[in-house]
């Protein structure tokens, strides 16, 4: 995405654009997603995972659900967050990534640290 793209988009999703930190973890099966303005570190199974975050997006007209897209050299992965409460942390979090050619989604709680 060319810079005045990225400033457009930006500007469109000022919620997006502001430096937002999540750390997130489910269990059954055990899995955490580490993320930052524009890394994330997601474990699962026997593999951690730098990724970087290419897309950023809100749900049409809305605040959230938030979307991210999360790619690396081995895996990738998206995450969607919702603004509801989560066993007692501030928000839902479904991410969909693979395993070979076998197609996953985890669920979890993430709590917003920035």
């Amino acid at each position: 995405m060319g810079i005045r793209r990225y400033i457009i988009a930006l500007c469109a999703f000022p919620h997006v654009a502001q430096a937002q930190v999540f750390s997130c973890l489910g269990n059954d099966p055990n899995w955490s997603l580490e993320i930052s303005e524009d890394a994330a570190t997601f474990a699962y199974l026997d593999r951690q995972s730098d990724l970087g975050i290419p897309q950023k997006s809100a749900a049409e007209g809305r605040d959230w659900p938030l979307a991210m897209t999360l790619v690396g050299p081995r895996d990738s992965a998206i995450v969607i967050l919702h603004d509801r409460i989560c066993e007692g942390q501030t928000h839902e979090a479904q991410v969909l990534t693979q395993r070979g050619e076998t197609p996953i989604l985890l669920t979890g709680c993430c709590t917003r640290a920035d």
